[in-house]
């Protein structure tokens, strides 16, 4: 999915065509994640705690603190993100630009390589 979402440049250049593109490697990414997970049986009988619970009861207790930082995260995650994508899309004009073969696709290598690794790291 990383080698394909910044090699298409190289292969399309519509931005709107691009994004349908991306919008359909999102979904395929997720829908392979979610399908890749293995299921974690619990004991007969035995009921798993929920996921949230210990999030709603943080907004419980203290609701504005928990709101502003969940907020806050949110918004610097999405900001270091796009600027980013930003980035590395201008990479790779620039080398365009030069004339490099590849110029997305070699660098679009590079990170896929570096997300099949850090895929490859067992998650607690």
């Amino acid at each position: 999915t990383t080698l394909a979402w910044y090699a298409l440049p190289d292969l399309v250049r519509s931005r709107g065509a691009r994004t349908v593109l991306k919008v359909g490697l999102l979904g395929a990414g997720g829908a392979g994640w979610i399908l890749a997970r293995p299921e974690k049986p619990l004991p007969s009988g035995a009921q798993g705690p929920d996921a949230f619970d210990e999030v709603f009861e943080a907004i419980r207790n203290e609701p504005l603190k928990t709101l502003g930082m969940g907020a806050a995260i949110v918004g610097l995650t999405t900001v270091l993100s796009v600027a980013g994508e930003k980035a590395i899309f201008r990479f790779g004009e620039r080398r365009r630009t030069r004339g490099a073969w590849g110029a997305h696709t070699v660098p679009a290598l590079v990170l896929g390589a570096l997300g099949a690794a850090s895929a490859a790291v067992p998650l607690p």
